[in-house]
């Protein structure tokens, strides 16, 4: 019997389709449909197929995959928080219930670590190894907003995320900057990260800025708050005098961390 051209063509798109999903993580009906010169009903069966042999899982315009990262990466590097005492004493204005926001950033990932594994707290996220890392405690229940990802710190942003942000509630949001005006202006890196921010903190009740002395000397591109809109501050032994006297005007308490006497930035951990 002669093999059918249909069908071995559905199989090497179905392979292609499974292809870019490895690679993204996510894919598009219609950017499928247009690198592989079928019509969008052709991928949507496809996809129908995939996901009938739990190959992936449709999304609403596409599919994601079904691999679950924290089960399937043997190793992840994680911070040790000892690390970063901005983190540690960050940690000591977690709440012992309600819903979390963790921003981006080295310190966030940081204060990941310190998270109890308590099914009272509710973590949300735009950052990947934040999502990881607390995802490893079993009764924590995390969700990462998802969103276009920013290769530099592993971010998510975008229109999606902003959606998603506009309509949950955020007791406490842990917020990270990329500079800080002499006027007291919250910077970040790009619009994209501003936006973020911004939604982040406006869906909080509570807002914890968490920065080094470096984080606040640094000038961002973008403007996205003011130092009075924040209800903390938590940063190093680093700090200048004129970012505390900033805060002190703007009536924010400041929690100034202990100078770190020693230890390693990052260790890894098998998960």
């Amino acid at each position: 019997m002669k093999p059918d051209p249909t069908s071995r063509s559905a199989d090497d798109r179905r392979a292609s389709i499974l292809a870019a999903l490895a690679g993204a993580g996510r894919v598009e009906v219609n950017e499928l449909a247009e690198s592989l010169a079928v019509a969008e009903e052709t991928i949507r069966r496809d996809l129908r197929v995939l996901e009938d042999d739990g190959l992936l899982r449709r999304a609403h315009g596409g599919a994601i995959s079904v691999a679950d990262p924290v089960n399937d990466l043997d190793r992840v590097t994680v911070p040790e928080p000892v690390a970063h005492p901005v983190a540690s004493l960050a940690a000591t204005l977690l709440p012992e219930h309600g819903i979390l926001f963790l921003d981006a950033g080295p310190i966030a990932e940081a204060l990941s670590v310190c998270l109890p594994n308590s099914a009272a707290l509710q973590v949300v996220t735009t950052s990947i190894p934040v999502a990881l890392v607390a995802s490893r405690n079993a009764e924590l229940l995390v969700y990462n907003l998802g969103g276009t990802v920013d290769p530099i710190d592993d971010s998510q942003s975008g229109q999606w995320t902003r959606e998603s942000l506009e309509h949950i509630r955020i007791d406490v949001a842990f917020i990270s900057v990329s500079g800080l005006t002499q006027d007291g202006q919250l910077l970040a890196a790009s619009p994209k990260a501003a936006r973020i921010k911004r939604a982040a903190m406006d869906a909080a009740t509570t807002v914890v800025l968490i920065a080094d002395h470096d984080q606040l000397e640094t000038h961002g591109l973008v403007k996205f708050a003011q130092l009075d809109e924040v209800d903390h501050l938590v940063v190093d032994a680093g700090v200048g005098d004129a970012v505390l006297a900033l805060a002190a005007e703007a009536g924010v308490p400041v929690l100034r961390a202990e100078p770190l006497d020693a230890g390693s930035l990052e260790t890894e951990i098998t998960l």
